[in-house]
């Protein structure tokens, strides 16, 4: 008999974050105004914090539960994951409130820039997101400590379909390389049509692991993409427009690498990447993401 299926699937994850994080978990009883004296600041961010189908308490995220105390708020790199309007009026009500209250607002894609100024009236300003604040090197050492990819042509699909699987296949038989999937069979934890022990996510030094292993990456995932360029492994995106293109084309039009996306029509993904030009670009992002986390800590 498994446990709860969504903890059950995340079971990997949670021992990961014990035991490299120093994390306080809150009750849902405590998200109260009373947290604002055990903190200096609170962070909001990143990875689609203001996309209510994601976060379907999301006023949770424009830190409504710390009522109007004086504490100093900032958003880094927090996502809408979509360019238009996914919001109620209510949500919008609270969020004109609440934003107003933060020292800075950084959101991840460049069309939050907008939406946070049509729907909030909040100024905002674009910043990578944290995963690429840290360099190879941070994430190889966890990457070392996994054993070795069962292949070397990654495959971390979130949303798999015949389509999708046939062009793995088709594309590994015509390089010569053999897949390996990254990611649990199953999309929901609770999915009941896959078995529980399918459901459980993999180790993320696994997942790390992965990229350093594999000659090539196909994904869906913005992540995915994300931990390919850091590695600088050359990959392909299945565009998937449910869950965003704005998330991709925001981490890859900047750096040249839009010719990557799988779109309906044949794409060409033996390209060269310039990888020194694309670290160059990320140093000079990144160092100004930390300037904007450094003075928005300063601010109070």
């Amino acid at each position: 008999v498994f446990e709860n299926p969504y903890k059950w699937a995340r079971k990997n994850t949670d021992r990961f974050i014990s035991e490299n994080l120093n994390c306080r978990f809150l009750a849902p009883e405590e998200w109260n105004e009373g947290l604002a004296k055990d903190y200096d600041a609170v962070v909001v961010g990143s990875d689609q914090v203001w996309r209510p189908i994601y976060s379907p308490d999301v006023t949770r995220f424009f830190t409504a539960f710390l009522g109007h105390s004086d504490i100093c708020r900032i958003a880094y790199a927090a996502s809408f994951g979509v360019d238009v309007n996914e919001f109620s009026n209510e949500q919008i009500a609270c969020g004109r409130e609440y934003l107003k209250l933060f020292s800075a607002i950084s959101v991840r894609e460049e069309s939050g820039i907008r939406l946070c100024k049509e729907l909030f009236d909040a100024q905002a300003c674009q910043v990578l997101d944290p995963t690429m604040l840290l360099r190879r090197e941070d994430y190889q050492r966890f990457a070392s400590t996994a054993p070795q990819s069962s292949g070397n042509l990654m495959v971390y699909v979130l949303d798999r379909t015949d389509e999708k699987d046939a062009f793995i296949a088709e594309f590994a038989e015509k390089r010569g390389q053999v897949p390996f999937y990254a990611n649990s069979k199953a999309e929901m934890p609770w999915d009941v049509d896959i078995s529980a022990r399918e459901r459980k996510q993999p180790p993320l030094e696994n997942w790390l692991r992965g990229f350093a292993d594999a000659e090539f990456v196909l994904t869906d995932s913005f992540h995915a993409c994300v931990f390919s360029i850091l590695f600088h492994k050359p990959f392909g995106v299945f565009v998937n427009l449910e869950r965003g293109l704005s998330r991709i084309e925001s981490l890859l039009r900047p750096l040249g690498l839009m010719d990557r996306c799988i779109f309906d029509a044949p794409v060409d993904l033996d390209k060269p990447i310039d990888w020194k030009l694309i670290d160059n670009v990320l140093m000079q992002k990144a160092d100004s993401s930390l300037e904007f986390l450094k003075q928005a800590l300063n601010k109070k």
